[in-house]
């Protein structure tokens, strides 16, 4: 009998719409273990998922099997019934005529064979013989008058330079969509009085764990995560403000693990695909490449052209293989064309710990300070010392009650900042708390969304700061 989309997916036809999903990522992920894997196989799981899981389609697709059945049924019977012919007398003249041909060709083609090897050992003559008893014989001198063969020289083959074409290219976009997107999960954050005060993106790393980054937990006190179509209760069981990793436990998750990848195996120019949920629009893919690999205090983190969003924050990046080697962490928002984006390596998830965030912290970074510890590794010790002391001493300074207004925006802004970078006041007479970063040279704060900007100017009562596309926040002391 014909194999059935059923059998492609090795479920029963009366298999749930969810036991369909299961067994077609059990498929795939099969299939992902096989290094030389047939790819028509994955189009015939992929086709026979997207018919058998849509009810109208798997309706039509039922009752053709339906069909099939009943005429193969009426098929058996009648050829039951009908009467078997008689056996008709066999004719031997043919086969012996066949038989006869055969045979004479055979004689034919000996006899040529037989000519030919004559002819080749006349005409060749052997120039030298190598035998385990003696040296190689030399071979006969020619013939006086008798002019030497000829032979036209051989040109060697030229070796061919790698191209895309005989290098593997990795996978597309469909497959690592299709392969990692049911392990993106959509964060939604809430604050003591229930209401949602922000929105990221996670991966699931292992069963029922999620990475995100820590600016997008630090807004609120409880979280949710949207996993395929479940939408479950999470918790903070890690936050390493250093690295910006949080870890989330999501009890009742049974989304599929990513693979882990390394950083030590980027090169520039590489190719990636981002994946999250950009401003709560979940399941997202976008692609690009590795523009660099940018050295931190805490280490490399990976530039890249894939776009990434306000919400995209937390999701994973990939490469052509489909294993997952950074967590997209933050973008320049004046970067043309989006093209400054950036991710943590994967690898700081196996050395994450409990730690508060500081000056130096990924999540306190911008373009400034990327740009700063690039250039600025002559005579680290002392220069790293003076930064210290600088950061410490502007810290001090900004404590207290601020009075700002954005230049452009319009908006008007009470803040306090407190110790422990913690923040609270009120935007245009609206109740806020939050977190922010300072070391004199920067500001990044946190409220539900994250904003940074560089200092401009910062005395004991007046601070301006630039957030790009000449939008200023002034502020002066109360």
């Amino acid at each position: 009998m014909k194999q059935t989309l059923y059998d492609i997916l090795t479920v029963r036809a009366d298999a749930t719409t969810e036991q369909i999903r299961v067994a077609y990522q059990d498929a795939m992920a099969g299939l992902e273990s096989v290094e030389q894997h047939d790819p028509n196989k994955k189009v015939l799981v992929r086709e026979a998922y997207e018919l058998l899981s849509h009810p109208q389609k798997r309706a039509s697709y039922d009752a053709h099997l339906a069909r099939r059945e009943t005429v193969q049924a009426q098929a058996t019977s009648d050829q039951t019934r009908r009467p078997a012919a008689p056996a008709k007398p066999r004719n031997l003249f043919v086969p012996l005529v066949l038989l006869a041909l055969l045979l004479a060709a055979a004689g034919l083609w000996w006899s040529m064979k037989q000519k030919m090897e004559r002819n080749k050992q006349a005409e060749i003559p052997v120039y030298s013989e190598v035998t385990p008893a003696g040296p190689a014989k030399l071979p006969p001198a020619p013939l006086a008058n008798t002019p030497a063969p000829v032979t036209a020289p051989v040109a060697a083959a030229p070796t061919p330079e790698p191209t895309t074409s005989n290098v593997d290219a990795g996978k597309s976009a469909e497959e690592i969509y299709a392969l990692r997107s049911p392990s993106i999960a959509l964060i939604s954050v809430y604050g003591p009085t229930g209401a949602q005060v922000a929105l990221g993106s996670g991966v699931v790393i292992a069963p029922e764990v999620v990475i995100t980054n820590c600016h997008v937990t630090r807004a609120g006190v409880q979280y949710k995560a949207k996993i395929g179509k479940d939408v479950l209760a999470a918790t903070v069981t890690m936050a390493d403000e250093e690295f910006d990793l949080c870890r989330l436990s999501v009890p009742g998750s049974t989304a599929p693990a990513v693979a882990l990848g390394s950083t030590d195996s980027l090169r520039i120019g590489q190719k990636v695909f981002a994946i999250g949920a950009p401003l709560g629009l979940d399941l997202t893919i976008s692609d690009g490449i590795v523009s660099a690999l940018r050295p931190l205090p805490a280490g490399k983190v990976i530039q890249t052209t894939a776009p990434i969003s306000h919400g995209s924050s937390g999701g994973g990046l990939f490469d052509a293989a489909g294993k997952l080697v950074g967590i997209n962490t933050f973008n320049v928002q004046d970067g043309q064309a989006q093209n400054l984006n950036f991710a943590v390596p994967v690898d700081w998830i196996s050395t994450m710990s409990s730690r508060r965030g500081s000056n130096q912290s990924v999540g306190a970074m911008t373009i400034n300070s990327i740009v700063r510890n690039r250039d600025g590794n002559k005579d680290s010790n002392r220069d790293s010392n003076a930064q210290a002391s600088t950061a410490q001493q502007a810290a001090t300074k900004i404590l207290g009650l601020w009075n700002c207004y954005g230049v452009l925006t319009g908006y008007s802004m009470e803040v306090l900042f407190d110790k422990d970078s913690k923040m609270s006041g009120t935007i245009n007479g609206k109740k806020f708390t939050g977190n922010y970063l300072f070391d004199g040279k920067s500001l990044s704060l946190s409220m539900g969304n994250s904003v940074s900007g560089v200092v401009e100017e910062f005395t004991g009562n007046k601070l301006v700061v630039n957030g790009g596309k000449a939008d200023r926040l002034v502020c002066n002391r109360r």
